[in-house]
């Protein structure tokens, strides 16, 4: 009886990490856009901040030093490749729009991805993900390319 206990206390203690494998847990606050993948509108920075902590935290997933992009329109970025299936990678944006910040959090092919683009002041930039040189085996920031200033 004491052994069951104990492999039943210790598969529960694995569960969380399982769950951080695959793709993104059910969020009930965020709309789904499509299996896994999801959105929510935000007003201001720190709720931006808040949540992307908190979907961290609640995913388990291992992270270093983060960059939020404060004032910036991607306030933030960040890839991490799916440590079960190296062919999928979690990518979490959050984007100023015109009132508040839009957060996406998706479960992508780990390929070339050419996210979007966006202008900061005068210049456009695009946010691409590329396998070659986003190698990271944690939760990482990553940053836009400039592709033209006027």
């Amino acid at each position: 009886m004491k052994t069951l206990i104990l492999s039943i206390v210790l598969l529960g203690g694995f569960v969380p990490q399982l769950n951080a494998q695959y793709q993104f847990n059910l969020m009930e606050d965020f709309l789904q856009i499509g299996a896994g993948n999801y959105f929510i509108h935000l007003d201001k920075e720190a709720e931006v901040k808040k949540t992307v902590q908190s979907v961290i935290k609640s995913h388990h997933f291992p992270n270093q030093d983060l960059v939020f992009n404060k004032g910036k329109n991607l306030y933030f970025a960040a890839y991490y490749v799916n440590p079960s299936d190296d062919r999928f990678m979690y990518v979490i944006h959050a984007l100023k729009g015109r009132e508040g910040y839009d957060l996406y959090l998706l479960y992508c092919v780990n390929a070339l991805t050419h996210h979007f683009e966006y202008i900061e002041g005068k210049d456009l930039y695009e946010l691409v993900y590329d396998p070659q040189k986003n190698s990271s085996t944690v939760l990482t920031s990553f940053g836009s390319t400039l592709v033209s200033n006027p």
